[in-house]
């Protein structure tokens, strides 16, 4: 069967919704990417001997988030599109040296607010099935490290 070419105006609504959509998932990747917690992994900050469940806490929510950032760059780049820059936010230098115990709440701080921007993106991606799970996972995992930095702070009260 030969192929039908589409009219024009459905293909640029195509490219247009495709635009949309690697819009989205960059900004997806840059909440990952550029969280606090990948920012702390590359500062230093002062930790006591019983912040080891801590530590493991904010060491698997890094893992997940840079595995779930390879994962939307690959489907940014399968789809043609380009990557955009992120840089980490400034305010984020204000928080070098400081013990776990502190860093703590503002990762749940920020994690709530990441939380909101990926809510933001699934509902963005609605007509995008591959893009939407992806931001779904993402969303999923999301909530998951909250719940276990709440946990460790309310252990450690």
């Amino acid at each position: 069967m030969p192929a039908v070419a589409l009219p024009r105006y459905q293909t640029e609504r195509i490219d247009m919704a495709r635009s949309r959509n690697t819009d989205v998932l960059n900004r997806l990747l840059a909440t990952l990417h550029r969280s606090l917690s990948q920012y702390l992994q590359g500062s230093h900050y002062w930790t006591r001997r019983g912040d080891a469940r801590a530590e493991t806490v904010v060491r698997h929510l890094v893992e997940d988030q840079r595995a779930l950032s390879a994962r939307i760059a690959d489907l940014i780049l399968q789809r043609h599109g380009q990557i955009s820059p992120a840089s980490f936010p400034m305010e984020f230098t204000d928080l070098n040296l400081l013990s776990l115990d502190y860093l703590l709440q503002e990762l749940i701080r920020h994690q709530k607010l990441d939380i909101e921007t990926v809510e933001e993106c699934v509902a963005e991606l609605r007509g995008d099935r591959e893009a939407r799970e992806l931001a779904e996972e993402v969303l999923g995992n999301a909530r998951g490290h909250q719940e276990n930095l709440e946990s460790v702070v309310k252990a450690t009260v």
